[in-house]
């Protein structure tokens, strides 16, 4: 492994910059067509103020940009991890493999559900929102002002619905009879795993690395019962 450079971090800034250029093209594939879609076939659209139309295209802009230059960040650092560094990031997905392998239907969908519990509140209330407004536009004794605002509100309760079935799910999770079959250790040992994995390290450093590794975690052991 080696010390990031300037090189490195240009490199890093690059490809984010890059990544969130694909996400504005992204973003503005979706909302374009969608613009002239609504206008030319809802009347409800086209009496919409710009201000709310441009709000439509910035909530779907916004997040292209922003996931998709941080996805690109992760994968140019990881593209710069070689050798013994690029051998242990292979060993813990081989590992997540086979950790998600074990696990039932069930435990594999609550699993992805708490993983991705905020794009999932996210896309629920966006949702909510388009048929709570595609429900209360139908009223014609209401303005398109407070036709809104009974969307909003509508929405504003079914995302609070979604945030305590996530609540709920990732508790389910938590306390899974699955659970104890997946050894999770809070302590990151992955700079152990790397020094062991060294060419340079002789069998006698490798041994003593692990003694002092295992006195460690037996001291903090001695600490917690204490």
């Amino acid at each position: 492994m080696q010390i990031a450079g300037e090189k490195d971090f240009r490199g890093y800034q690059d490809a984010t910059v890059n990544g969130g250029l694909q996400g504005a093209l992204l973003g503005a594939g979706i909302s374009v067509p969608a613009y002239y879609i609504l206008m030319r076939r809802s009347v409800t659209y086209r009496a919409l103020p710009l201000p709310l139309k441009a709000l439509g295209a910035v909530v779907i802009c916004v997040p292209c940009v922003y996931i998709s230059a941080e996805k690109a960040g992760e994968r140019f650092s990881k593209s710069q991890y070689t050798g013994v560094g690029k051998r242990e990031l292979d060993r813990e997905h081989e590992l997540e493999r086979e950790r998600w392998d074990k696990l039932s239907v069930v435990s594999k969908a609550t699993d992805w559900a708490g993983r991705h519990k905020y794009g999932m509140i996210g896309a629920g209330w966006a949702a909510s929102m388009a048929l709570a407004f595609g429900i209360v536009a139908r009223n014609p004794y209401q303005s398109t002002s407070q036709k809104i605002v009974q969307a909003r509100m509508w929405a504003q309760g079914l995302t609070v619905g979604l945030l305590i079935s996530s609540a709920m799910l990732t508790g389910f999770d938590s306390n899974s009879m699955d659970a104890p079959q997946i050894p999770h250790d809070t302590h990151d040992h992955t700079w152990k795993a790397i020094l062991e994995q060294d060419p340079h390290l002789s069998d006698e450093e490798r041994s003593r690395l692990r003694e002092i590794g295992d006195a460690v975690s037996q001291r903090k052991k001695e600490k917690k019962a204490e």
